[in-house]
């Protein structure tokens, strides 16, 4: 007789129950989950249409607008300057010759030596020109014993009289005088040499003043007037100035080079500036103190008129604030949202950017003054504090509205 078992726990016969709890169990986490996400779509498609109103009420559509870049005004003080290259010359120049011809005899001073008014610069072999003021100071004297007896005309002492100035002339002529104060800029002879009236001994230069001499371009000459300051350069010298002011201006252009020549009195009394001296220059073309600048980008040129674009900046707009709604604690998007809601809390907070600034066109008419290539005066048409467009792309209407990119402050 066979023995009767007890079936285990894992036999066959348990195996399709177990099954069936499970599959029951998930039917019924299922049926929930469908019952919570059936409910928020219904909340969403059947909301009410004064809610949706509302809300759509806060939207708002940004009309297109173009960037710009502006320029703040503020009143200057306007210079203008004209740059040019010369050289020194000295105040005087003058060319050294003998009024008579012989042969030289001796030159008193070197080049670059000072020379004193009244100094004998050179002179010439002189024994002809003694002997004969010597005979007519001989002639002189003895007309003069013959006229005090009545032996003799007073013409005839008279004529005696012409005689010796004149052989004293032609002694002075063998010399040459300093007529002022000053230097020897060049010597062209040497002693023993031969020379004629026409032929140039050296160069007296007087350099208590000298002139820095420039040469205009054509098209630069209405801007250069007599008496305009200037300001002079010399390698030699950078960390100094010298100041002087336009004393002579050629009245006629050179035909070549198109030029005008112009030159500009310096004082040269420590001697600094030698003749011959490479410098450059900035004339002071023109000079305005607490004047309206603004740059030449700003102007829109139509027919005969210039204009300005002005910016009138508007009010910042405020827009509502949306907050969520707090979630429940254990719901399903919480569970969801677990490992995005973790992320979020290690990222760093982001840096806020500065509002978007806008403002209205207004087109005006304005009066200019002086101009450059790169700054205009403005005469009338323009207060300060005031933005303008500048960097003008396109041409702008009256009115339009613009995003404002860059505010740029003070002339470059």
């Amino acid at each position: 007789m066979e023995d009767l078992k007890t079936p285990s726990p894992l036999t066959p016969e348990r195996k399709p129950k177990k099954r069936l709890l499970f599959i029951i169990l998930i039917a019924v986490i299922a049926a929930v989950i469908l019952v919570k996400t059936t409910g928020n779509i219904q909340k969403v498609l059947f909301k009410k249409k004064p809610e949706i109103a509302k809300k759509a009420a806060g939207i708002t559509f940004e009309e297109e607008t173009l960037p710009v870049k502006v320029f703040k005004v503020k009143k200057t003080d306007f210079k203008d300057t004209l740059p040019s290259i010369g050289n020194i010359k000295g105040f005087k120049e003058i060319d050294l010759k003998f009024q008579v011809p012989g042969i030289i005899e001796s030159i008193n001073f070197e080049e670059g030596e000072k020379i004193q008014e009244g100094d004998i610069i050179a002179s010439l072999v002189q024994k002809d020109a003694l002997l004969k003021l010597k005979y007519s100071e001989i002639e002189m004297s003895k007309n003069q014993k013959l006229l005090d007896i009545g032996a003799l005309s007073p013409v005839k002492m008279e004529q005696s009289k012409i005689e010796y100035e004149s052989a004293k002339s032609e002694l002075d002529k063998t010399n040459i005088y300093a007529m002022s104060s000053g230097l020897l800029g060049s010597r062209l002879v040497d002693v023993g040499g031969f020379v004629t009236p026409y032929d140039k001994v050296g160069v007296f230069v007087d350099a208590d003043k000298v002139y820095a001499e420039f040469n205009i371009i054509e098209k630069d000459v209405p801007k250069v007037a007599l008496g305009q300051k200037a300001e002079v350069f010399a390698d030699a010298y950078p960390n100094k100035t010298f100041n002087g002011v336009i004393d002579r201006i050629a009245p006629i252009i050179e035909g070549r080079s198109r030029t005008e020549n112009i030159k500009v009195e310096l004082d040269n009394k420590e001697g600094l500036l030698k003749p011959g001296m490479f410098v450059r220059t900035l004339i002071a073309t023109y000079e305005k103190k607490d004047d309206i600048v603004i740059p030449s980008s700003a102007l829109k040129k139509k027919e005969n008129e210039y204009l300005i674009y002005v910016v009138h900046k508007e009010e910042p707009r405020t827009e509502p604030v949306v907050k969520e709604k707090p979630q429940q604690k254990g719901s399903m998007k919480n569970m969801f949202d677990f490992g995005a809601a973790k992320k979020k809390e290690e990222t760093k907070p982001e840096v806020k950017e500065k509002p978007a600034e806008f403002g209205q066109v207004e087109t005006r008419k304005v009066k200019l003054g002086y101009m450059t290539q790169d700054l205009v005066e403005v005469e009338d048409g323009l207060k300060e504090d005031e933005l303008i467009i500048v960097e003008i792309q396109e041409e702008l209407k009256d009115k339009s509205r613009v995003e404002i990119g860059e505010v740029q402050e003070g002339l470059i």
